[in-house]
């Protein structure tokens, strides 16, 4: 008999990558979202799979919507990758990023624990937890030390998932992702506007492309890459945190580099820097150890940074 998965955020980068995934591994695919409108499937339209979902409307902040979809689709294996996901827009709005982030995850665990469902529930959390610690080598042991509205409330999701799988025997795990990109990425980010941008000048619509800090080092992944760890965590029998990572870093510059390299642009040329546009509060430089995911489930990136880029300058869903 097939399984079943049930993914909040389908309509994002890592939630489309993962329902290709277990589409073609036969599950049945169950994404949620607040109101299916045809507007919000571009990525699955992209990747086509989005004849083969079943999408259903879910209000993330009622516990009884919860339990409701839980007793229809019994699923299988949960994927809670929901919710705002930019650092930056969470300096601006910490009020509405901290409840969101948190409510929405408390309220799945308490649906799981009152049904008594023994789904896996994965929580998306996000290295962004760990803060600016640029001397120290993290992994799952590490402490967390968040600087960002982002980062606490991701955070406090890692720390409520553990508290319910040991407190209350919801089979509940989290996965601490690193920054991961694909043409699948909203144009929010940083990396989408490096893209567009080096596109622009090597098209002659633009001369120049403003940036903020550039030597902020960083840990890049491809989505579909986190969709399979992810995909790995969800039907794994251990029930145990996994820092998703490949372990090794490159500046915001080096990404500028490679994405110049690729459209035949000298960086020195049309890059410009603007203290303007620096955060608040920044991780100057994250070394990340994913030791633990690759030798327990044998999980390992496919693309270096160089191919990342040459993948997203040249739009290619690899």
């Amino acid at each position: 008999m097939s399984k079943t998965a049930l993914i909040t955020g389908i309509t994002g980068q890592t939630g489309a990558y993962l329902a290709r995934r277990l589409l073609r591994r036969g599950y049945k695919v169950v994404g949620t979202t607040r109101a299916v409108r045809k507007t919000g499937l571009w990525r699955l339209r992209r990747l086509n799979i989005h004849k083969d979902l079943h999408l259903i409307t879910l209000d993330p902040r009622t516990r009884g919507s919860m339990i409701r979809a839980l007793e229809h689709h019994s699923p299988d294996e949960i994927y809670h990758l929901s919710g705002p996901s930019s650092v930056s827009h969470s300096f601006a709005k910490p009020a509405k990023y901290l409840p969101r982030i948190l409510n929405q995850a408390t309220v799945f665990l308490e649906a799981l624990k009152k049904s008594q469902s023994n789904a896996r529930f994965v929580n998306s959390a996000s290295t962004d937890c760990f803060g600016n610690q640029p001397t120290v080598v993290l992994d799952e042991e590490s402490s967390f030390a968040p600087i960002s509205p982002y980062g606490i409330a991701k955070a406090s999701t890692f720390w409520i998932t553990k508290n319910y799988r040991e407190a209350f025997g919801v089979n509940a795990c989290s996965a601490i992702l690193t920054n991961h990109e694909s043409p699948l990425r909203g144009e929010e980010f940083v990396t989408h506007k490096i893209v567009k941008g080096v596109r622009e000048i090597a098209e002659g619509k633009s001369s120049s492309l403003t940036l903020g800090n550039t030597k902020v080092g960083r840990d890049w992944l491809w989505a579909d890459d986190v969709a399979h760890a992810l995909e790995l965590i969800g039907s794994s029998e251990l029930a145990e945190e996994f820092v998703v990572a490949s372990g090794k870093t490159s500046t915001l510059m080096d990404f500028v580099s490679l994405a110049c390299a690729e459209a035949g642009l000298a960086v020195d040329e049309v890059v410009s820097i603007d203290p303007q546009l620096f955060r608040p509060a920044d991780i100057e430089h994250i070394r990340l150890n994913p030791q633990k995911i690759m030798d327990t489930l044998g999980w390992k990136p496919r693309f270096s940074v160089e191919e990342i880029v040459h993948h997203l300058v040249h739009d290619t869903l690899a």
